[in-house]
């Protein structure tokens, strides 16, 4: 027993110094997102890691003690080969997602969780959005590290086999010291004493968000979030429902009061889904001056300054700007057809009014989260995917460069009948930002960004020259923003500002600008009442330009959500409710806004979950 005990303590130990390792990795690996955090605040992350790290350990360790418990009576003895070949699977396993989470870090500035399981759906999503030398370069870190780590734990941890062989009381007795000291590991696997028990927000200690990211333990937080996946009744319900409707309706209010800008009752409208445009690439919003096109295209319409994205990835961003919907934490409508299904559209609704042709075109893989059930519910007649291209004509990575997609989009307009409405999601400046043209930008990103820009000037003077400016509409907004060059994390309003342009030959106005804070997802109602369709069914979708309007964003992210206006800024952690960043909340009221919303968003959801009843019902 005491052989057994005294390995047991080290192979705790073992993985202590296994997180703490990987923490420090993370630090080193992802210090240019540390921004102003003070060397001392980020190695205090240590501290507040160690709890997270000793409940996650914990479990692990309860594992050896069952297999301990098994073992016992059947050879009555400890099995110390057991403990051996367990951690030949476990630490490769957790080494090889520990390196993924410092690499995805670098991507989504977020740690793994839930979201990221959807991918393995479509792994070669996954592999296309790196570069192949990182591919190769993380394998063979991943075996180097992961050999190490086995090398060390045979010669230091499991030192002794256990040979001793006990006789039946013997055995009887360990048997029952090993239940008890399982029985004591619940204290770290909760966390504490008290009947709450550990959640992600003992990490959060500072102010200073990358603090709080290295001490987050991402094995403990990727489970964590699968426990959480299912949609709980009441998880957001924060306020009585009464008082919910009362406030949000007094969010949402609107006059009908607004100004008329198209010279044309049914225009042709053309909507550019841009990818991964963002404000750090707009000179106009702050950015780097990559898009001399798009800052013409302003010019020659409407620019919408301060609109901000409903969330962080395309499949939220392409629900928001077609369906006006925003979405909760964690859950993609897009993945529920039995659901979206009961969503409204702009399309069906353009179709109600006399819109005869609908077409939709993307240079990627429609299967990506089961884009393509969204598309086709949403009503679109024809449908242009990465299998119509010719290969040749294919990226390295992702799929179709846009040059040759906007060259198809161009056909695709010219053959449509009036009215239409033409749908174009842009690729090229997804990661891994792989574009064929020489390099203008040091940056990737500004480079693919760029990229598309000179796109985008080409499909616009075809456009101009051909006539078909003249009567057609043009929308360009942006599916999401990025971590980009300034290394902006999911807590940063920045994140989700970017940019949306009105510009074509029905508008009435030029080069003005809007300066409302609006969300992608009121695209939906200010295009519909410029066209004098009834939008009312899109419940969560505002008139930007109507009078009376509150201007707002609700934002969120896996494992958070906010609100965005001209005063207000807050962002809340969904495990624990703490409020991440509260700025200009001045109110009780005020500070209840994101939360109100989105009370009022998951009410609607989980009611489309169990019975496919919306809001409206």
């Amino acid at each position: 027993m005491k052989q057994f005990f005294h390995t047991f303590l080290r192979v705790y130990l073992f993985w202590l110094l296994f997180f703490a390792f990987f923490r420090a990795l993370f630090i080193v690996a992802n210090y240019s997102f540390s921004n102003d955090t003070p060397v001392g605040t980020i190695l205090a992350s240590f501290g507040p890691g160690l709890r997270m790290d000793l409940s996650f350990s914990g479990y692990l360790m309860l594992l050896i003690i069952v297999i301990q418990l098994v073992a016992l009576p059947i050879g009555k003895r400890f099995c110390a080969r057991c403990i051996r070949r367990l951690h030949y699977f476990l630490i490769p396993v957790f080494t090889g997602l520990q390196l993924g989470d410092i690499d995805l870090f670098r991507y989504w500035g977020a740690h793994l969780n839930r979201e990221a399981i959807s991918f393995l759906k479509t792994p070669d999503i996954i592999f296309n959005s790196l570069h192949w030398m990182e591919v190769v370069l993380f394998f063979i870190i991943w075996a180097a590290i992961s050999v190490l780590l086995i090398f060390l734990f045979n010669r230091l941890v499991l030192r002794t086999s256990f040979n001793e062989s006990f006789n039946m009381r013997k055995t009887i007795i360990n048997w029952g010291i090993t239940l008890f000291l399982g029985a004591l590991l619940i204290v770290p696997i909760r966390g504490s004493f008290s009947v709450a028990p550990i959640n992600t927000g003992v990490a959060y200690f500072s102010n200073h968000l990358f603090a709080n990211n290295a001490a987050v333990n991402p094995l403990w937080n990727f489970a964590y979030s699968l426990k959480r996946s299912a949609f709980e009744d009441n998880q957001y319900h924060f306020i009585k429902d009464e008082k919910a409707r009362e406030m949000f309706d007094e969010m949402m209010h609107q006059s009908g009061h607004f100004p008329k800008i198209l010279n044309s009752e049914k225009p042709n409208i053309v909507v550019i889904l841009l990818e991964s445009f963002s404000a750090q690439a707009i000179a106009a919003m702050g950015g780097e001056d990559v898009t001399p096109n798009l800052n013409r295209l302003m010019e020659e319409g409407i620019f919408f300054s301060n609109t901000y994205s409903t969330s962080f990835r395309s499949d939220h961003g392409i629900v928001g700007v077609l369906t006006g919907y925003p979405g909760i934490p964690g859950y993609s409508i897009m993945q529920y057809p039995d659901k979206s299904r009961h969503l409204n559209f702009i399309p069906q609704k353009l179709k109600e009014a006399g819109y005869k042709d609908f077409n939709f075109l993307y240079g990627g893989d429609m299967k990506f989260k089961n884009m393509k059930s969204l598309i086709t519910l949403a009503g679109f007649d024809d449908v242009v995917d990465i299998d119509d291209f010719p290969k040749e004509n294919q990226g390295k990575k992702w799929g179709v460069h846009d040059e040759y997609t906007f060259d198809r989009f161009v056909t695709m307009i010219q053959n449509s009948e009036s009215p239409s409405f033409n749908f174009f999601f842009t690729l090229s400046s997804h990661e891994p930002f792989d574009v064929p043209m020489e390099r203008v930008y040091e940056d990737d990103y500004y480079n693919s960004v760029h990229y598309t820009d000179r796109c985008l000037g080409n499909f616009f003077e075809e456009m101009k020259t051909s006539g078909i400016w003249d009567n057609t509409l043009f929308i360009l907004v942006a599916d999401h923003g990025v971590v980009g060059p300034e290394k902006l994390g999911y807590t940063k309003s920045r994140r989700y500002h970017i940019p949306m342009v009105w510009t074509g030959g029905p508008l009435t106005v030029k080069d003005t600008s809007v300066n409302t804070y609006a969300s992608q997802i009121d695209l939906a109602s200010t295009l519909l009442n410029q066209l004098q369709i009834d939008a009312s069914g899109f419940k969560f979708s505002k008139n930007i330009l109507d009078n009376e309007v509150n201007g707002f964003s609700f934002l969120h992210y896996s494992d958070g959500f906010g609100y965005i206006d001209e005063k207000i800024f807050q962002m809340y952690d969904k495990a624990n409710l703490r409020p991440l960043e509260m700025k200009g909340a001045e109110t009780l009221e005020d500070s209840l806004k994101a939360k109100v919303f989105l009370q009022m968003v998951a009410k609607d959801f989980k009611e489309r979950l169990s019975n496919n009843r919306s809001l409206d019902h």
